[in-house]
This record gives structure tokens, C-alpha cells and sequence, in this order.
């Protein structure tokens, strides 16, 4: 009797198990997150990353969803697409040095395409921001200073910041600057030189420039009474000048947070290939001593919170309805975090109403492109609804949550309405029927009787109907899933299909989006081919300048030059590193020729003109084969 029982209880246990897995598939086999040092990147990798798709089975790729302000925060995925079952050094995480946060995320859709389907899976994969344990760039004890609101800094110098390289001969060392692309200084601008008392003009009495103006500290509100200053917006410098040319922070925003922040990049350049070997990013803290510590955002007094939305019609919200007061961020880069989403519907930016949204910019709900998309449900009667949002400011801070109200009033109407519309995902060059799970029209009066009539869009491909051509279309034929897109097998990434939808009294327009996802099927090109120049009997590395390729579809570091005619005069060899001795080779990576281990060889013979022939090959399988190319050598 117990063995039965225990017998039992396992079969229960076990019938539990597969009803879990049955109710929550997932193409996912392993989510890790990556481990990135801050300033510094990383390559993401199959222990990282895994997803349980056979590699011969079905195509398969992942796409870095980018219209979500609350992921990449302070750092970037690249590229955006790429495939299931990426190569070591392929994707790679890029963070811009921000000491302020110990995590980012990434939002990521997995695309699983077979003949007839796409299966799509939306997930995150965390980054896990550590400090590093050797920079290259340290900060001392000192600090980078202004003593009051409208202030300079002392200069940026050695007593500040030091860069520990090894200094090679062939390592150049450069920093640069771009206040546009970073944004920082969020409260001032960067300048050199000294500041000059301003000079009265000949129609003024000196009685009104007061002594304190013409003092040592001058004030400058919005940087407008700064003689003999230069504002610098972007530089790329040496090390060493950097450290000497005297760079200061002049404070502009008052009143302003007590800390601001300046974003360098510093860059270890091989000078023989031109290639970058190193790259660390930095912020460096700049204390405001009149400031005060940075507040966070709040609700806004004269928004209303609450949403007028009539049934199945895509409602925007606008800055009427919801709105943050924040003194110390520019409103445009405020960005608002949905921490409850409303139980039936959607929030969705107009670029793709298609799909859902978990954050957007203060920017984009000011420019009306962000609304609420209300569920594909009938109902006789007012229902409600409402999401929670929390705003953050451009250094994160968080203000406390704030709730719209969603009211849904019933139809009122006996036009035809979209009342569902997720759009077509396919690979490219494939085809897709158009079903009623992507695509639903509604009508209060006699729905038989609606038609659906193409107008506009289709650019890159065309529809059929029943497998022939066809642009005219019934409701039932959507449910019959025997309308299709076929794509034209073009290098495009976005085609729509504009309809007409009328039921003999009534008539509206409506955009159907197509999503299309590359594949790897075109073969990489040559883009610099330069005549190698040497002496008789020289070896010479064959620079990233003087020899480069690029494929539109996949990595170019993996890139293969396929040598298919070799060198008479010579030989082309790899030398893995300094000190290492070099050995022929029948063909090389890109890769490696971004890292300066390709060599030409001349043998030192009578012969002063060589040449060499090679075809490229890309990361696929089967690889994509280029037409035959050629080197030439003159000794």
C-alpha cells in the first residue's frame, strides 16, 4: 500500500512536470547574463546564451529590440541581428564607463522560422557590471571641482588622472571626448584657456562692470560671459596632451545637481595595422559644491491620469494625460518604465503598434507616439483598466509610481474596425499567410459583408489569394488563412500592406506591417585593395588599410580569404606575435588581419612584380563564395 502510494505521488509529481513545461515552452536553454567589467566590453558566449534549436533544423535569429529606453542604459549590444547560434567574438556588449549602475539589460526576440511559421520569444538577458581590477585609466584621490554655480574647474591634469599602459613603441595612446553623442556634461560644458575680465564698450561708464565681475572667478550664466575660454564639444587627443592642454569644466545650470560627470574614451592603437587593440570608457566625476543632490522626478499637478479609449481603437497618450516634473534632467530624456501593465491591452509606440512596450521617452509621449491599444474583446458595457508607470531621470534616479486610469467606452459605430493588428514576421524571402491571429476586423452591422481592398505599401513583395494573384479580400478569406505575403527575397528589412476596408456604407484605411529578418545569402565584397609596396627580399605586414572586406549579412571579423592562387615570388605568412617565428598559410581571417599577424614575404628574387589570388568566403554554412580577387606586390 505505501509503494502504491509513493508510486502514486511520483506519477502525480511527474504529470505536474510535463504539464509545466507544456504550458510555458521556451526556445531558451541557457540565460546566464554576461559579465562585463565597467568601461571595458565583452564577448557573449554559448554558456552566456544557448537556445534549443537544432542548427540543421530551422533558420534562426535574434534581434536587440531598441526602442526600449529602460534597456541598454549604459551600454549598447551588437549587432543588432544575429544569428541562433553565434560565433565566439560575434556579439559583443560595449559599456560607456557610467560608474552608476552595477546592472543593465538587453531586451532580445528570438525569431524560430520554419517553412510555414514563425514562432517569436521575447526575453531579457542581464548584464552584470563589475569593477574593473586594471584600468588603464586612474583616478586619484583629488577632485575635479567647481567652488560655486557658474564656476570653472581646475584643469584636468596628472594630479587628477593617469593612464597605466604599457608603453610600447608601436601602442599609440589616444583620448577622446564627444559631449554631443554622450550627453555629458549634463550641467556645463568643457573649455580651454583663460578667463579675461570683459571689457566695457566705449558707450559704457566702468561703474558697470562691479569689481566682483572683473575678478578672477567670473560668473558666466549660460556661457555668455566668458572671454578667452573655448568651448571644446569633441577632441581626440594623445595621452600626454590630454593630461597638458589644460581641459577644464565650466559650470552653466544652475541650480543643479552637487555632481556632473565628463565621458572620455581611451583608445590603444597598434600603429603598424591601425588597429585598435584596447578600448575603456570613463566617466569622471565633477563635485559641484553649491549643488545640491539630485532629486527625483514627480508627478505632474495639471495631468489628468486618466485615458479616454473607445473599443479596439489604438488611443495616443499625450503630455494632458500624463506628465513629470523634473528640474534637474531635460524633459526629452526622461524616460517612464511601465511597472504594471494593464491587464487587457497593450501600451505601443506608433513607429510598431504591432507590439508591446515596457518603457518610452518623455520625448516620444510629447511627439503623441506612444498609446494604448485596447484588447480585441467586445463588451456591452464601460470597462476600466489602468498601468502603473515610474519615471527616471538621466543619472536614475526614480520617482515614486504613477497610475493612469484607462477608461474603454463601448462602440458606437457601424464602420468596420481593426480590432487586432500584430503585423507578419518572416525571413526573408519567405512567404506568410496572413491569419486572423494577426489581423481581425470587426463590424456591428454585417460582417459577410465587409471587404478588404490592397491600396498601398507592398514594396517588397506582393500578396496572393487561394495561391493567386489577388488584392481584394473577404474577412472570411482572412480566417480561411488563405491570403499571403511572399517577400521578394530583396536586403530589405520593412515592407506594409495599406488597406481599404469598407462594407458598402462605411470605409477606413489601415497599415498591416511586415517585419523581415535577414538571411546569410549574400557573399562578401572587397572595399580596399592597395598595392603592397616593399624592398627586395622585405617582409611586410599587410595592413587593415590596405586590404579589407565586408559582408552585409554576417560578422566581417570572420570573414576567410581563400587563397586560390599563391604568391611566385613570395608567400603570404602568419605571425601569431612579437618575437614569433612566421609560417606560410593558404588563406587567413579578417580577423586576423585586424590584428596584425599577415605578413607578405618576398623571397628576394629577380622577380619585382607578384600577385595573388583569392576568393572570400563568409561564417555560413555553406559558406557564400565572392568572384575571384587580386593582390598585387611590387618590390
Amino acid at each position: 500500500m505505501n509503494s502504491l502510494s509513493w508510486g502514486a505521488v511520483n506519477a502525480l509529481l511527474l504529470l505536474l512536470l510535463l504539464l509545466l513545461a507544456w504550458a510555458s515552452p521556451t526556445f531558451i536553454s541557457v540565460n546566464r547574463g554576461v559579465r562585463v567589467m565597467k568601461g571595458h566590453s565583452a564577448f557573449l558566449s554559448g554558456d552566456d546564451l544557448k537556445f534549443a534549436i537544432p542548427k540543421e533544423k530551422d533558420a534562426c535569429k535574434v534581434e536587440v529590440v531598441t526602442n526600449e529606453p529602460i534597456t541598454q542604459r549604459v551600454g549598447k549590444l551588437t549587432p543588432q541581428v544575429f544569428d541562433c547560434h553565434f560565433l565566439p567574438n560575434e556579439v559583443k556588449y560595449v559599456h560607456n564607463g557610467c560608474p552608476i549602475l552595477d546592472e543593465d539589460t538587453v531586451k532580445l526576440r528570438l525569431y524560430r522560422f520554419t517553412e510555414t511559421d514563425t514562432f517569436i520569444e521575447t526575453f531579457i538577458l542581464r548584464v552584470y557590471l563589475l569593477e574593473p581590477d586594471c584600468n588603464i585609466i586612474r583616478m586619484s584621490n583629488n577632485v575635479l571641482e567647481v567652488p560655486e554655480f557658474n564656476g570653472l574647474s581646475q584643469a584636468i591634469d596628472k594630479n587628477l588622472l593617469r593612464f597605466d599602459y604599457d608603453r610600447m613603441a608601436s601602442l599609440e595612446c589616444t583620448v577622446s571626448l564627444d559631449t554631443a553623442r554622450t550627453l555629458l556634461p549634463a550641467h556645463g560644458q568643457m573649455v580651454l584657456g583663460e578667463p579675461r575680465p570683459e571689457e566695457p564698450r566705449g558707450d559704457q561708464p566702468h561703474s558697470f562692470f562691479p569689481e566682483s565681475q572683473l575678478g578672477a572667478k567670473l560668473k558666466c550664466p549660460g556661457g555668455r560671459c566668458t572671454p578667452g575660454l573655448k568651448k571644446i564639444e569633441s577632441l581626440k587627443v594623445s595621452c600626454e596632451e590630454f593630461l597638458l592642454m589644460g581641459l577644464r569644466y565650466q559650470h552653466l545650470d544652475p541650480p543643479s545637481p552637487n555632481i556632473d560627470y565628463i565621458s572620455i574614451q581611451l583608445d590603444l592603437t597598434d600603429s603598424r595595422s591601425k588597429i585598435v587593440y584596447k578600448s575603456e570608457s570613463a566617466w569622471l566625476p565633477v563635485y559641484i559644491r553649491a549643488g545640491i543632490p539630485n532629486q527625483i522626478p514627480k508627478a505632474a499637478f495639471m495631468a489628468m491620469f486618466i485615458l479616454e479609449v473607445d473599443q479596439f481603437i489604438l488611443t495616443s497618450l499625450t503630455t494632458s494625460v500624463l506628465d513629470c516634473e523634473e528640474d534637474e534632467t531635460p524633459k526629452p530624456l526622461l524616460v517612464f518604465n511601465i511597472t504594471k501593465a494593464p491587464l487587457r491591452g497593450y501600451v505601443t509606440h506608433l513607429l510598431d503598434h504591432t507590439r508591446p512596450i515596457s518603457s518610452f521617452t518623455w520625448k516620444d509621449l510629447s511627439d503623441i507616439q506612444i498609446a494604448y491599444q485596447p484588447p480585441n474583446s467586445s463588451h456591452s458595457e464601460r470597462r476600466h483598466d489602468e498601468v502603473e508607470l515610474e519615471v527616471y531621470d538621466f543619472f536614475f534616479e526614480r520617482s515614486a509610481p504613477m497610475t493612469v486610469h484607462i477608461s474603454i467606452r463601448t462602440a458606437d459605430t457601424n464602420a468596420p474596425r481593426v480590432s487586432w493588428n500584430t503585423g507578419l514576421n518572416l525571413l526573408e524571402g519567405q512567404s506568410r499567410a496572413i491569419t486572423w491571429e494577426q489581423f481581425q476586423v470587426v463590424d456591428n452591422n454585417d460582417i459577410d459583408a465587409v471587404r478588404l481592398v490592397t491600396v498601398g505599401g507592398l514594396q517588397h513583395g506582393w500578396l496572393t489569394l487561394r495561391e493567386g494573384k489577388g488584392f481584394l479580400f473577404t474577412v472570411a478569406d482572412l480566417q480561411a488563412g488563405v491570403v499571403r505575403y511572399h517577400h521578394d527575397d530583396s536586403d530589405s528589412t520593412k515592407d506594409f500592406v495599406v488597406f481599404r476596408i469598407f462594407d458598402g456604407h462605411h470605409s477606413i484605411h489601415h497599415k498591416f506591417p511586415i517585419n523581415i529578418l535577414p538571411k546569410d545569402d549574400s557573399p562578401p565584397f572587397l572595399i580596399t585593395n592597395v598595392v603592397i609596396e616593399l624592398e627586395e627580399g622585405q617582409t611586410i605586414l599587410i595592413q587593415g588599410s590596405m586590404l579589407r572586406a565586408s559582408d552585409v549579412d554576417a560578422s566581417d571579423d570572420y570573414i576567410f580569404f581563400n587563397i586560390t592562387k599563391p604568391p611566385q615570388a613570395g608567400e603570404i605568412m602568419k605571425k601569431p606575435g612579437p618575437g614569433l617565428i612566421g609560417y606560410p598559410v593558404p588563406g587567413f581571417l579578417q580577423r586576423d588581419l585586424f590584428n596584425g599577424i599577415i605578413y607578405y614575404r618576398h623571397f628576394g628574387g629577380e622577380i619585382f612584380e607578384d600577385s595573388f589570388e583569392f576568393v572570400l568566403w563568409d561564417s555560413h554554412e555553406p559558406p557564400n563564395l565572392s568572384v575571384p580577387q587580386l593582390v598585387v606586390a611590387l618590390a
